[in-house]
């Protein structure tokens, strides 16, 4: 029996069938690039902050694996196999081995690109403190914005400001050799310096202090600063100047301004937050094929679309493979 996989985007629908995907064909793949994602058990919850980032950027030409078991993380041949190592944990302490492991790494030309949190770990090899660029000293929280200060780096080309709830990172230990810093945030009338990269050997490091919690994660610029970084620490292929597609050589993404309700997990039902701003403007279902990641060995048949349908609320298959 041939196995079918329904998509809902747009208010229209898609099989997924086996046969070769769009990015199986050389005339219209896009590089991909593989990061490979360190999380532990920590408060940060980032298990949870991964399922947010991993459909995001498989739709847009990177797969990551997450793992929290850092003695694979650190291994050699598993780094071997990643363009970019991305570490969002607290983990106090690295062992020699693994410190070796990861500085070998990036200065043979891996990608590094500790996010957040990050910047509190390993606190107990200066020589890994230093790749990072910098270490956490203290926080507050609250809603602010970032300035842009080096608008002409690949990373920074085009990348949409966008306003956030996350905690206030101060940092200490600044390594400012081979370090270009990317966006600052107001600390008392003084520029904390916020995101930026640096250059170790043949490799690229990429650190944001962006990240508390579910709100940052869920921004489409946060989402689009990550990829960005991502792409530039790995030196392989284009950082985008705007939100790419990645699968079918389809036009990029264009958003327009909006106010839709958002509902967070609260105790007291119909609990809502700032409203989300910012909307991709639709697409025909023929261009949305285009953008789509779909498992390897599968394609997309459209099955059908507006007009013919409109606001589904529930679907369900018998046993004859009719939809209802």
């Amino acid at each position: 029996m041939v196995r079918r996989i329904l998509l809902l985007a747009l208010n229209f629908f898609l099989f997924a069938s086996p046969s070769p995907t769009f990015a199986d064909d050389p005339a219209t793949a896009s590089p991909r690039l593989k990061v490979l994602f360190l999380g532990d058990r920590g408060h940060h919850v980032p298990a949870d902050r991964a399922a947010q980032l991993i459909p995001v950027m498989a739709g847009r030409g990177i797969d990551m694996t997450y793992t929290e078991d850092a003695n694979k993380a650190f291994d050699p041949q598993t780094l071997a196999k990643n363009d970019v190592l991305l570490v969002y944990a607290n983990i106090d302490e690295i062992t020699s081995e693994h410190a070796k492991a990861l500085l070998d790494f990036v200065k043979n030309g891996g990608g590094f690109a500790p996010i957040h949190c990050a910047s509190y770990c390993f606190r107990n090899n200066p020589e890994v403190v230093d790749l990072i660029g910098a270490q956490f000293l203290r926080h507050g929280t609250g809603e602010f914005d970032t300035k842009i200060v080096d608008a002409d780096h690949p990373i920074m080309k085009g990348l949409t400001p966008f306003h956030t709830w996350d905690e206030t990172y101060v940092h200490s230990k600044h390594h400012e050799k081979d370090r270009v810093v990317l966006q600052v945030r107001d600390e008392g009338g003084k520029d904390e310096p916020w995101t930026w990269v640096r250059t170790l050997g043949k490799g690229r490091v990429f650190y944001t202090a962006y990240g508390h919690d579910w709100r940052t994660w869920s921004e489409p610029g946060f989402q689009d600063l990550i990829e960005r970084g991502l792409r530039w620490a790995s030196g392989k292929g284009e950082v985008y100047d705007s939100r790419p597609s990645t699968l079918g050589g389809g036009k990029a993404f264009s958003f327009e301004p909006a106010r839709v309700p958002s509902y967070v997990p609260k105790a007291a039902w119909g609990t809502t937050a700032e409203p989300i701003k910012v909307m991709q403007k639709p697409l025909d279902p023929a261009e949305s094929m285009k953008h789509i990641a779909v498992p390897k060995g599968f394609h997309l048949e459209l099955f059908t679309s507006e007009p013919d349908v409109a606001k589904p609320i529930a679907l369900a298959w018998d046993h004859k493979g009719r939809l209802w």
